[in-house]
């Protein structure tokens, strides 16, 4: 546990290292308190919170799992209970490869009183990071209450939200360029479905945080002043943005899965085509092999030489013929 206690602006920000020392610092309520939890609640931790600020059940159980998987991973949301409120966020952080970008979500909750912070997450969290670092730098961050560094710590993860959009829109270009192309393979199509998969994802942790953060500026919760939500609609308006984006980017996966198919195809077709023209020609050439080759007896031009090579110039004439018919036919189609 790591906390920082902000008393007011001209006397900065202080840290301390354990809770009782943050708890006694609650007593001002001039003086603002920022605990941060590296990793999820041990009971010792949620039993100590709950007698200090009188946390709910449910609300620790929700900050107490490892939230490892999509069974135990919380959803975006917002609960008001009067004394604070109780704010879950999912950070995402990117790894991008060549040709896949793969998403990893850190949960953030967020307990907000009246002169206190209280912050969990799983591991350690750029967002939190930057964050406590800006508080360290600049007093005013904390000193303006707990509503505007709850601002702040929403802000950051919305802004990586949109830094991640330019990877996302980098790989999307990369994968659209790779489709069009009939030859791609399986590797395309499987790129396209991990993608789309990561996408998913991306609009799990992102849309319902937006409908949270409007839950957060249209119902009166108690420790949100009148001067945050302004900087609250502008982080609605830039989830409402990012959504909008997200489902840009899922048309555009789903249309680019429709070329590759469309591609394949198209390449089937020209494959048959030349298939059929090879059919066409050796047909004349196996009716007459067929036929004359069957066992007559005594049928004397079968033994004569003049009818086998007569036979061979027919055959001959009838494949050059079918050819220049053939080739003239699809030359004038194309012409």
């Amino acid at each position: 546990m790591q906390a920082l206690v902000c008393s007011s602006r001209e006397k900065g920000v202080m840290a301390v290292s354990s809770l009782e020392e943050a708890r006694s610092k609650l007593a001002d309520p001039a003086t603002l308190v920022w605990m941060d939890f590296n990793g999820a609640l041990t009971d010792a931790d949620a039993s100590l919170l709950q007698s200090l600020f009188g946390f709910h059940d449910l609300a620790l159980e929700d900050a107490t799992r490892p939230g490892n998987g999509d069974i135990h991973r919380q959803r975006p949301k917002v609960e008001d209970y009067d004394d604070y409120f109780f704010l879950v966020m999912q950070a995402l952080t990117a790894h991008r490869d060549d040709k896949t970008l793969s998403l990893t979500q850190n949960e953030i909750d967020l307990f907000v009183g009246a002169n206190y912070v209280v912050s969990v997450h799983r591991g350690e969290s750029g967002e939190i990071k930057k964050v406590w670092n800006d508080a360290q730098r600049r007093p005013g961050l904390m000193a303006c209450g707990s509503d505007r560094l709850c601002y702040h710590l929403l802000d950051a993860v919305v802004d990586n939200y949109i830094d991640l959009v330019d990877d996302v829109e980098d790989l999307l270009d990369d994968l659209e360029d790779a489709v069009i192309d009939a030859k791609a393979g399986r590797d395309a199509v499987r790129d396209i479905f991990t993608f789309k998969r990561q996408m998913i994802g991306f609009r799990k942790g992102a849309s319902p945080l937006r409908e949270a953060v409007n839950e957060m500026t249209s119902r009166e919760f108690p420790h949100i002043h009148e001067e945050t939500l302004p900087y609250l609609r502008d982080v609605y308006d830039h989830l409402v943005r990012l959504s909008d984006m997200l489902d840009t980017y899922r048309d555009i996966l789903t249309g680019a899965l429709d070329v590759h198919l469309s591609a394949v195809s198209n390449s089937l077709n020209l494959v048959m085509k030349r298939l059929t023209v090879v059919a066409t020609i050796f047909m004349p050439l196996t009716f007459i092999t067929g036929f004359w080759g069957m066992n007559f007896e005594g049928f004397l031009p079968l033994q004569s030489r003049t009818w086998f090579w007569g036979s061979n110039a027919v055959m001959v004439l009838l494949t050059v013929g079918m050819v220049i018919y053939l080739s003239y036919s699809w030359l004038r189609k194309w012409m």
